[in-house]
């Protein structure tokens, strides 16, 4: 590559990570015939988990006097079950906290939860009380939850139509309990009762009621259709979960701060940002101008990680996955500084510095992507056995893991190829390289 490309290259490269920068970071007003409207900038369209934003506060208080009984209720068992429900529902940095009443020395609870446009809903699910029962059109009791192994939420597309539902998992007992209820309605003289209607109901709340066929039924499964997405969770959580003991009373949302703290998301950011200006430093006062080309790699890593997280569905940042972007960050880092350490040895060993960049990034690519290869395993096995937090932390260190082998064996090598024409004779001390005296 000639000098003339190498400039031209570098000069449409910047202007992109400029504007890309600009996009990703830049706030400011963009004018339309309606009026003006702010942009809100990449970093700005990041959904936020409320241990970074704040959120939305809920009472639930005991809605009838039970002083006698009140003996009765583990509260650590009610905010394991709150929190284990508020989790099922996304809700992964929730706070449950339990308290005595003043007024009936009963416990009571506070939810403190991310606001959603879901959340009155989310925690009306969630705080619902009594037992699940399966009944037939007429109100007679098939059988309760003993008779059921899971309910989960899944989805179909045909045709780029996607229907969702509730799968339901029945024991042996219950599926032939169940056919034999279909079946008897199929045969009923009364014309009117052909078709047998199955109700699910959790205490005096009807969850679910509509007809049922035979063939709705596949390997001792019911799907049963809902509205929606949302909608399918929900009724998929008060199913395998049943109720509550005891009925609360959920009061008006309250605006809560983040739980850790105020100003938590700029202070994690400004926080971040500091360590990455530190990084980059470091890298080019060690390595010279292959640091610094390091460091554009590693901005142009966290612009792309923060892109992805808008990109890829159903990500919140959590302060947890603030931490898995930063690891992916040293992952990068360490990378690079494998490259850099094999440039340093090939050059000492009589090539030339064109040569040793071209065989360090050869012979770095099977030690970095052994690495990258176990991490996003991990990763992986994070997000399908883990709960809560962690799954944050391994999405955003899975995505981290990608991007940071694409853009150290491909991007910062470009960089390279385009940078060294610009030096010719004085690359190597661009590059920080020194040959052993003989």
């Amino acid at each position: 590559m000639n000098k003339k490309k190498s400039i031209a290259l570098l000069v449409i490269i910047s202007i992109v990570l400029v504007v890309l920068a600009v996009l990703t970071f830049a706030q400011f007003r963009l004018p339309f015939k309606n009026g003006t409207k702010i942009y809100q900038s990449f970093l700005g369209a990041v959904a936020l988990d409320g241990d970074l934003e704040g959120g939305v506060a809920y009472d639930l208080t005991l809605t009838d006097d039970i002083t006698e009984e009140g003996d009765d209720i583990d509260p650590k068992d009610v905010v394991l079950t709150l929190e284990k429900r508020l989790e099922a529902l996304g809700y992964t940095t929730s706070v449950v906290t339990a308290y005595r009443a003043k007024e009936t020395d009963n416990y009571s609870f506070r939810v403190e939860m991310k606001n959603t446009d879901t959340a009155a809903t989310d925690i009306a699910v969630v705080a619902r009380y009594g037992e699940i029962e399966f009944t037939d059109g007429s109100g007679n009791i098939l059988f309760g939850d003993e008779e059921l192994k899971s309910a989960r939420y899944v989805s179909q597309t045909v045709s780029a139509t996607t229907s969702h539902y509730v799968e339901l998992k029945f024991t042996d007992d219950g599926l032939k309990i169940l056919e034999d209820a279909i079946d008897a309605a199929a045969s009923s003289e009364d014309s009117s009762s052909t078709q047998f209607t199955l109700k699910i109901t959790l205490g005096d709340t009807e969850l679910f009621s509509s007809t049922v066929e035979k063939d709705y039924i596949q390997q001792n499964s019911l799907l049963i259709t809902s509205s929606d997405e949302t909608t399918a969770r929900q009724l998929a959580l008060q199913i395998s979960s049943g109720g509550l003991k005891y009925e609360y009373e959920i009061s008006d949302p309250m605006t809560v701060t983040p739980s850790l703290g105020e100003n938590a998301a700029a202070l994690t950011f400004w926080a971040c940002f500091a360590a990455l200006i530190v990084i980059i430093i470091a890298l080019c006062v060690v390595y010279g101008g292959f640091g610094a080309i390091s460091g554009v790699s590693i901005f142009f890593f966290v612009m792309m990680e923060i892109v992805m997280l808008i990109l890829v569905p159903g990500i919140t940042l959590n302060f947890a996955g603030v931490v898995g972007i930063m690891a992916a960050v040293l992952l990068t880092v360490d990378s690079m500084a494998i490259i850099m350490h094999r440039v340093r040895e090939e050059y000492r060993n009589d090539k030339t510095v064109k040569a040793a960049v071209k065989t360090a990034y050869k012979r770095s690519v099977l030690s970095i992507l052994e690495i990258d290869c176990v991490l996003a395993v991990l990763s992986l096995l994070m997000f399908f056995i883990c709960k809560g937090a962690v799954v944050n932390f391994a999405v955003t260190f899975g995505i981290g893991v990608v991007l940071s082998a694409l853009i150290t064996m491909f991007f910062s090598q470009l960089l390279v190829y385009m940078a060294l024409p610009l030096f010719k004779e004085k690359s190597e001390k661009f590059l920080k390289l020194k040959r052993e005296a003989k």
